[in-house]
């Protein structure tokens, strides 16, 4: 195997703790330990420093299967972050040959894992023009006898859209006429503007594979909780694959992770008047811009997708950015989707304010197309 860089997290990787402004990051504003002790109501003085159960605990196990109806610990892997549930989805299932369908834009990790692999890419594209809704017609054309796997991200990153009952029933029934599987990752779900939690794929389709985690809806990155719901025999395959990787989570975190999915509502509910509150502020600077941005509002996640009618690609524009100005946003050429941009709204409206004041003076020298 050997894996494409994966550029976004490599930029983000080298500079997110060097810039003054941030605003590439794809999640709320953390909870400080202190919030988090206090909120979670968590006492971890008595536990013991040493390994966890590789599959994470049973009580973690049953508290993120009752997120997803009808399962039970034993569709559930506990992760060091999402990032590791797709990693072992994907190379316990995908071999040399296969094809792999990925709906994008998408969070490009399972692009380059499905490449690293050996597995023909075949990219199922969304339109800004038709709200970065999935065109069903395009996915099934892209779909054939060979495809081993479909991949989803709802809510999407990077537009923040998000697939609808009916979407999802459909895309099960394309994969199903495959005999494909289907991944789902859905760090995000939890993280709607409206307060309406998104449908999720489990319990659709047989061959289905949801990841998810603590990083995104529950402001709780730092704890590095993740999850993989499948069915049982996958779980076991991805144990099996586990032990080569992580070989079992952190248990302080594992048990801030149960004291969270305990305090599920409070910390989506944070969630959500963060986005609810910031949002405004960042999309009335973007209509200030005399239409040389366009976008489709998130409807969940604290990210907004822009396409831009400025001179300059998306990466020189960034690059300059994080050394003239000290603000970091994702390039479009991140998601392969140029002269795009993904700007986030989740950190403290002081910072978000002062980045996008930097984004403007990094802009006033570049004429429009």
């Amino acid at each position: 195997m050997r894996f494409p860089e994966f550029e976004m997290e490599r930029m983000q990787s080298a500079w997110e703790h060097r810039v003054r402004y941030d605003l590439s990051e794809s999640g709320v504003e953390p909870l400080t330990l202190a919030e988090a002790s206090t909120l979670l109501d968590a006492a971890v003085g008595d536990v013991r420093l040493g390994y966890t159960d590789g599959r994470g605990r049973e009580a973690t196990r049953a508290a993120v299967g009752s997120l997803h109806d009808g399962a039970a610990a034993e569709n559930v892997l506990v992760t060091t972050g999402t990032s590791e549930a797709n990693f072992l989805a994907l190379t316990t299932l995908v071999e040399r040959g296969d094809e792999v369908a990925i709906v994008m834009p998408n969070y490009m990790q399972v692009h380059g894992l499905a490449r690293g692999l050996g597995a023909s890419v075949r990219e199922v594209w969304l339109h800004e023009d038709e709200a970065w809704r999935l065109d069903l017609d395009r996915l099934r054309a892209a779909v054939t006898p060979r495809t081993k796997l479909i991949c989803i991200c709802t809510p999407n990153n990077p537009t923040g859209q998000i697939l609808s009952t009916a979407e999802l029933g459909a895309v099960a029934e394309i994969a199903h006429a495959a005999g494909a599987w289907i991944l789902s990752d859905e760090v995000y779900r939890g993280a709607e503007l409206d307060g309406v939690e998104s449908a999720g794929l489990w319990g659709r389709y047989d061959r289905a594979i949801v990841t998810g985690g603590l990083s995104k809806a529950y402001g709780l990155p730092g704890l590095r909780i993740g999850w993989l719901v499948a069915p049982a025999d996958r779980v076991e395959a991805a144990w099996a694959q586990k032990d080569y990787t992580t070989i079992a989570t952190a248990s302080v975190s594992e048990m801030l992770a149960e004291a969270a999915l305990r305090q599920r509502r409070a910390l989506l509910e944070r969630t959500r008047t963060i986005l609810c509150e910031r949002w405004p502020l960042l999309e009335g600077w973007a209509r200030s811009k005399g239409g040389r941005l366009h976008w489709t509002p998130p409807r969940a996640g604290a990210i907004c997708f822009f396409g831009y009618s400025y001179e300059i690609d998306s990466w020189p524009l960034v690059e300059r950015l994080i050394r003239e100005r000290s603000t970091m946003i994702v390039p479009g050429s991140h998601f392969l989707a140029e002269r795009h941009l993904r700007i986030g709204f989740g950190g403290p409206v002081t910072k978000l304010r002062a980045g996008l004041a930097e984004i403007d003076a990094a802009l006033a020298g570049v004429g429009p197309i």
